[in-house]
């Protein structure tokens, strides 16, 4: 297996933190909106912890041993997931109109009726149940996933992963930020769309009106969909395991399937993020090469 290039990681990491700032800075000198925390509570403490156990392990142990390489690579994701934190943190301070509108217009044009495809949807109970389910899984995957691959001494694919969740922060969060989108249920009807799905529209709406955000509920990014992406990578991470990349691949096409069929995403949104994760991947083998 070609390995990645410890500089692309690095240097997409500092990309991410650097667009992320410029946000924040447009965001305090100009807009001045207010926003969300999507930091988990208790952040910093965790992350002490885990710096503490590493050095303890060393100390005691050296860096190359099993407890001490495993913790190292534990912080490693910690660090991954608190970029993508902050870049989260910055992007809800978009100042750009959202494009909600045009992508209905765009599915009009195609004869595609979101509130006809939940309604349908609606209509076999066990079906919803199955990828209301299927939904719900992902922030498991991301975490534990990884977790699972460290025990494995995987640390080539955990590379990989890396890179590919940041990569796809680096070229979606921007979309987003300048063409900005707040789901279907914020600008269409149905008696299906759920509180947390109207919510993510609610909380763009506080935020630029100036009222502080009154929910965490909801999602953030619907164009392009980053359940869908970030699906595929749980997927990729796990492919040298046949079985278990088997019964995911199950899970995670109801999950990428109920995007859309829930009413989260519009088909356009799963589209956009079928072209990023081809053009990651891309960057990912040009990453490898050099």
């Amino acid at each position: 297996m070609s390995q990645v290039n410890a500089k692309c990681i690095y240097i997409v990491s500092l990309s991410v933190f650097t667009l992320s700032l410029i946000a924040y800075l447009i965001n305090f000198t100009v807009t001045q909106y207010p926003g969300n925390n999507y930091f988990p509570g208790n952040t910093g403490y965790v992350f002490i912890t885990l710096l503490l156990m590493y050095a303890g392990l060393v100390i005691l142990w050296g860096k190359t041993s099993h407890t001490a390489v495993a913790i190292k690579e534990v912080l490693y994701l910690f660090m991954v997931f608190a970029i993508i934190a902050f870049a989260s943190n910055a992007v809800q301070f978009t100042p750009f109109k959202p494009i909600d509108e045009k992508l209905v217009l765009i599915e009009n044009y195609f004869h595609i009726s979101m509130p006809k495809i939940v309604a349908w949807t609606y209509s076999y109970s066990y079906f919803r149940f199955m990828l209301e389910l299927s939904y719900a899984t992902l922030p498991y995957q991301m975490s534990v996933l990884p977790l699972m691959v460290i025990m494995a001494r995987g640390f080539q694919l955990l590379r990989e992963y890396y890179f590919l969740l940041l990569v796809t922060v680096l070229l979606g969060f921007p979309i987003y930020y300048f063409f900005p989108t707040t789901a279907p249920a914020s600008i269409l009807s149905s008696p299906f769309f759920t509180e947390e799905q109207i919510a993510t529209g609610l909380k763009f709406n506080q935020i630029h009106q100036y009222i502080p955000p009154t929910t965490m509920e909801g999602g953030l990014i619907a164009f392009p969909s980053f359940h869908a992406i970030w699906a595929w990578l749980c997927l990729y991470l796990i492919r040298p395991w046949k079985i278990a990349f088997s019964i995911l691949l199950i899970l995670n096409t109801f999950l990428i399937a109920s995007c859309v069929l829930l009413g989260w995403h519009y088909p356009i949104d799963i589209l956009a993020s079928v072209i990023l994760v081809i053009f990651s991947h891309y960057l990912l083998a040009k990453c490898k090469k050099h």
